[in-house]
């Protein structure tokens, strides 16, 4: 007996609306900028935090000399010049490997011609500057006599996308899938995220809903045209998650 492929038919979830939402004042798109602008400066430190203890790990398993190399160049006595030459020794290979920004060609030749010494003594006449970028990096022209390390090149890639966006998403979800429905960012502008069904979201759709953040730069922005001219001021990552951030009633907390 052939079976029959099972058919998904339209309902009527995230199109009907609660009655209890029905006539609730909006946020305005200034208080969801001014929301994210805070969330974001509260999650500045700690995603630097964790993403640099996630290349940290992936140097000390990995690259042992090199983050020794590392740590004499940034905490050593830089009049030393034979540790200074000896670091960069170590460190060479890797940032051959990384295709550093601002380093030599010949340092590069020379790396690959296994003379290590050679390349340590091009290296040493820079100045080594270290930078992590949470999310994608153009292409980096360093100022002159600079050279580049990535840090986020050292995380592998199966695990750079957690350790560069894996506190941000435990924060967003967690927050707007508690009894507020809100961030810190949106609790110290009153507003707060609900469910299109009524009271609070789903952690699949509160998860979904971080993810849903992507469209914004995915789009160049032009995603945010919906917070005019949407009628319910819904983005991209409402519309996923089938929600709607409302104004008012700061100090309630969803029962659901």
């Amino acid at each position: 007996m052939r079976r029959t492929r099972s058919l998904r038919v339209l309902t009527d979830i995230h199109l009907n609306v609660s009655p209890d939402l029905v006539g609730q004042p909006l946020a305005s798109p200034a208080r969801r900028f001014l929301a994210l602008a805070v969330d974001y400066l509260i999650l500045f430190v700690p995603s630097v935090v964790v993403a640099a203890g996630a290349a940290l790990l992936a140097l000390w398993v990995s690259e042992p000399q090199a983050l020794q190399a590392l740590r004499v160049l940034q905490l050593g006595d830089s009049r030393d010049a034979a540790a200074v030459r000896a670091a960069y020794r170590d460190l060479a290979p890797l940032l051959a490997r990384m295709d550093a920004p601002g380093m030599p060609a010949a340092a590069k030749a020379a790396v690959e011609e296994g003379d290590l010494d050679g390349a340590a003594e091009l290296l040493s006449q820079k100045h080594l500057l270290i930078a992590l970028a949470l999310g994608e990096r153009e292409e980096l022209e360093p100022q002159e006599g600079t050279v580049v390390f990535q840090v986020e090149k050292i995380i592998p890639r199966y695990a750079r996308a957690a350790a560069m966006w894996g506190v941000a998403c435990v924060y967003f979800t967690l927050l707007t899938r508690s009894r507020r429905g809100a961030t810190v960012g949106k609790r110290l502008l009153g507003i707060r995220v609900a469910s299109l069904s009524g009271g609070r979201i789903a952690w699949m759709d509160s998860l979904e809903r971080f993810a849903g953040y992507l469209e914004i730069p995915a789009t160049l922005g032009f995603a945010l045209v919906s917070l005019w001219h949407d009628p319910n001021r819904r983005l991209p990552h409402d519309r996923l998650a089938g929600t709607v951030v409302r104004y008012g009633a700061p100090g309630h907390t969803w029962v659901a």
